[in-house]
């Protein structure tokens, strides 16, 4: 028995034009999703993937890995071999004796998956040194120092998550989103290959770095939302599932509610406006819970640096599907129906806006300018595009030569210039060049603005902007990833080399 079927939007109670305005509406405000689900019960009514994405392929989670950690740690909780009230050093022995830190001691695992920790940091492992510096991070939760006590007031603490995982990890003998996949998702027939990121002590990373496919995601989404049955098996226990999605804890930090603040944070689940909850990760990685409507939404994207990242997809899922759906059926529009299939099909990644060249965007072609110090360590920089729209950016910088490939009028896919970056285990080099994709205009007669979005088991943009004056050049540098591109942020001058 198939876990989705596929049905029409008009089956579902909503016009195929009604979805049609929706993925335009993401787009003019600058939101180009990976792909994206929607599915009504245990019915998707669309389905898009852009290109170079492809439905089946395992794709970054980010912080939505937290909600598969907890699912993880929910099933061990059924068990009997975890209780909420569980001590958190109780799985951590080594630590017992040295630990001296009450705050630290008296924490929970409800603590940790309400997001209430002892700690004022963001994450523990970053909290004294670079996060993939750091050897042990569950040492570091243990030697940091705490603030107030555990279950009280609530901090995004991804440091919790992680230390789940590796509860998960320590009573199975396996990393939790193989744990998870055994026990519940692969009887929903979801990726066999669905993997996580390790630490750099070699645990898997449950706060951001599970590698999973889009309907993965729906169908973890999915039987959540059905508390946890699937064809008359309740593959996750129920009573954890309707804690883990009710409000847990007080998120409000700011005073001021947005779509995703403010409502109330369950079990490494956010709960979100009008009575919704919702998984949530970095970049747009999301899955949206309507049940209410018995609607859900999912979607992957890297919008890494857009302002108010999530806000537009939650208002206008609303506007155009939320607010707009039926518990009717709808006539069948085959004109419409057929349009929306003929663009989910045919989405491509979008080309970065302007003019493919100007006059002095001719006159600068390959000339050489050498840099003065700066904070990207590149010491010299030159331009090179051809009539087809090839581009390439030349410079040298610590490394050495490189050379960074874009498309003007298109995308292009590359690998992204520099080394070093990690691979499965955080910390570790992965051998090999991520992959890239890259596309840049003239957006004025003297800049060139290129953007290179980094599309691999890692996700990260940078923003370059070359304008030019006479004989000299400006250049800034933005990135948005984690952990790496740091060799791609800030601004440079210099001049064309005699």
């Amino acid at each position: 028995m198939e876990f989705f079927n596929y049905i029409t939007p008009e089956k579902a109670g909503i016009s195929s034009k009604s979805v049609i305005k929706f993925m335009d509406e993401l787009e003019h405000y600058g939101v180009y999703l990976h792909s994206f689900i929607l599915a009504k019960g245990q019915n998707i009514f669309a389905e898009a993937y852009r290109a170079p994405f492809k439905k089946g392929e395992l794709h970054r989670m980010y912080s939505v890995s937290k909600t598969f950690t907890s699912m993880a740690l929910g099933l061990l909780v059924g068990e009997g071999k975890v209780k909420l009230d569980d001590k958190v050093i109780k799985f951590f022995p080594e630590y017992d004796e040295a630990t001296k830190d009450e705050y630290v001691r008296n924490m929970t695992v409800e603590d940790l998956l309400k997001m209430s920790t002892a700690f004022s940091y963001p994450s523990t492992y970053g909290a004294k040194n670079k996060a993939f510096l750091e050897p042990s991070w569950v040492d570091t939760f243990f030697n940091v120092e705490s603030s107030h006590a555990g279950g009280t007031v609530w901090n995004y603490d991804t440091s919790a998550s992680y230390m789940l995982g590796v509860i998960v990890e320590r009573i199975t003998g396996m990393p939790f989103v193989e744990y998870l996949n055994k026990k519940a998702l692969s009887k929903l027939d979801c990726s066999k290959d669905m993997r996580c990121l390790k630490a750099p002590e070699g645990y898997a990373w449950g706060g951001s770095a599970v590698l999973a496919s889009t309907l993965d995601l729906a169908k973890l989404a999915r039987l959540v939302m059905n508390m946890g049955e699937w064809n008359g098996e309740q593959l996750l226990p129920r009573d954890y599932v309707e804690r883990a999605t009710s409000k847990q804890a007080d998120n409000d930090q700011s005073g001021f509610r947005t779509p995703t603040d403010g409502h109330g944070y369950g079990y490494q689940i956010w709960r979100t406006i009008d009575n919704t909850f919702s998984f949530l990760g970095m970049g747009a990685q999301i899955a949206i819970c309507m049940p209410e409507e018995d609607l859900l939404f999912v979607c992957t994207a890297d919008i890494q640096g857009l302002s108010g990242e999530y806000t537009p997809i939650y208002i206008n899922l609303w506007k155009h599907i939320k607010e707009m759906i039926s518990d009717k059926e709808l006539s069948e529009d085959k004109a419409a129906y057929d349009e929306l299939i003929k663009k989910c099909e045919s989405l491509e990644y979008p080309v970065y806006p302007g003019e493919k060249t100007t006059k002095i965007g001719e006159s600068i072609k390959n000339k050489i300018y050498k840099l003065n110090e700066n904070p990207m360590g590149i010491t010299d920089i030159s331009f090179d595009y051809d009539a087809h729209g090839n581009g390439v950016m030349r410079y040298h910088n610590e490394q050495g030569y490189k050379e960074l490939k874009f498309g003007i009028g298109k995308a292009v896919i590359d690998k992204f210039p520099q080394d070093g970056y990690f691979g499965d285990t955080i910390g570790v080099d992965c051998g090999r060049r991520y992959r890239c994709i890259a596309s840049g205009a003239w957006t004025m007669e003297n800049t060139l603005h290129i953007k290179a979005d980094v599309i691999d088991d890692y996700f990260g943009n940078v923003s370059i902007i070359a304008s030019f004056k006479g004989d000299e050049i400006g250049i800034y540098m933005q990135k948005h990833a984690e952990w790496f591109m740091d060799e791609y942020n800030g601004f440079a001058g210099g001049k064309i080399s005699e």
